[in-house]
């Protein structure tokens, strides 16, 4: 019996070497060979009065601590079925009296629940260490990105400094040579190929302007801002965004809109944020498209909104009450970090406004920015 146990022993380690991922079913394995195994010991050596039914007591201990409170209690039935054949067919009473032998099966049922017990509390702080480890790793992740866009947006800054004078130059230039061309009656297309380069100037002029803009980090400032001429901006800022996802962005803007009084730089942010999560909610795949409209709210014309809708896959409405909430995210990869939404949310209350969410699943989503109106606000231009 020994020689066979150790052959056993051997094979069964052997197999949880070569597949590991089978264990708990070899960990089962062992409790069925190993009840049998000293159910055979002590009946065939016949010493009830020994001390090898302490060996049932260990594989109870063992496998309760492994799986938990059922395979516990289910061990611990066996094993005491098993015993309790044994002590009836060696007339056990002879040897044992029966109190012993009910304290012995009562401390069996003891030692798996109590076990049982202590595994389960393991297993729970073991998961809180796990999850506290995760929130560490996800949170020092935030620092190392928040870190390289904080270099990112220093480059930019750089980047486009040195981009912007030879690109004034270039205007300037291409001015002058058109009123040139025109005066010494070149070929149209000739004057024409100035006026691209000309207005392409002024494009990547602007696009300049909007990167310094944001990648300056600079102190809190309120003043009346054009907010159709900032969406104006961010989307030529996010042109190539939308042209590769091939997402469609349509402007319903109002004219007749009334300045907003707020931080441009923090202003633009939000948009940018609200954007790139209705980008994300469409997915690389494209055939989307985001609309960013401002009107003024019709109920007493009290408040400017802008809305940016996308017609990507939505939230779940479970969701939408945690959206706001600092590290969550409904976005599964690397680039979703969580604080977005909850960054947005403390803008627009610094503004005095406030943001709102609408959203069905697989009929996209819709975020509402609401601006406080002043009667003596006037109209953009006027």
């Amino acid at each position: 019996m020994l020689v066979a146990y150790i052959v056993y022993s051997c094979l069964l380690y052997a197999g949880v070497f070569y597949w590991p991922k089978a264990i708990r079913a070899f960990y089962l394995t062992t409790l069925l060979v190993d009840l049998i195994f000293v159910f055979a010991l002590v009946h065939f050596i016949g010493k009830l009065a020994g001390s090898f039914f302490i060996a049932f007591y260990l594989l109870v201990a063992i496998h309760s601590f492994y799986f938990g409170l059922r395979v516990a209690l289910a061990a611990a039935f066996v094993s005491s079925a098993l015993y309790g054949w044994i002590f009836l067919e060696r007339s056990g009473f002879a040897l044992i009296p029966w109190p012993d032998f009910l304290l012995r099966i009562t401390f069996l049922f003891l030692i798996a629940v109590s076990m049982a017990l202590l595994a389960n509390r393991e297993k729970r702080l073991r998961k809180e260490v796990e999850e506290l480890n995760r929130d560490l790793s996800r949170k020092n992740a935030i620092l190392e990105q928040t870190y390289r866009h904080l270099s990112i947006g220093k480059l930019i800054g750089e980047i486009a400094e040195g981009i912007n004078s030879p690109c004034g130059v270039m205007a300037i230039r291409s001015e002058l040579l058109i009123e040139q061309a025109k005066e010494n009656r070149f070929p149209e297309e000739f004057i024409k190929g100035l006026e691209v380069i000309n207005r392409s100037s002024h494009q990547v002029a602007k696009v300049i302007k909007s990167l310094l803009t944001f990648s300056k980090q600079k102190s809190f400032e309120m003043k009346q801002l054009d907010l159709n001429e900032l969406i104006e901006e961010t989307l030529l800022l996010m042109e190539n965004e939308f042209k590769e996802r091939n997402v469609k962005a349509e402007k319903r803007l109002d004219a007749e809109l009334p300045p907003v009084l707020g931080d441009a730089y923090e202003l633009q942010g939000v948009l940018i944020n609200l954007i790139n999560n209705g980008l994300d909610a469409i997915g690389n795949g494209g055939g989307g498209t985001v609309r960013i409209a401002t009107a003024i709210a019709q109920s007493d014309a009290k408040e400017i909104l802008c809305t940016i809708t996308d017609s990507g896959m939505g939230i779940p409405e479970n969701k939408l009450e945690e959206i706001f909430n600092p590290f969550f995210t409904t976005k599964h990869n690397e680039d979703g970090i969580g604080l977005g939404l909850s960054t947005s949310l403390g803008v627009m209350k610094k503004h005095n406004g406030s943001i709102t969410v609408t959203s069905k699943p697989g009929a996209g989503s819709t975020f509402s920015l609401s601006f406080p109106f002043s009667p003596n606000q006037r109209t953009v231009g006027q």
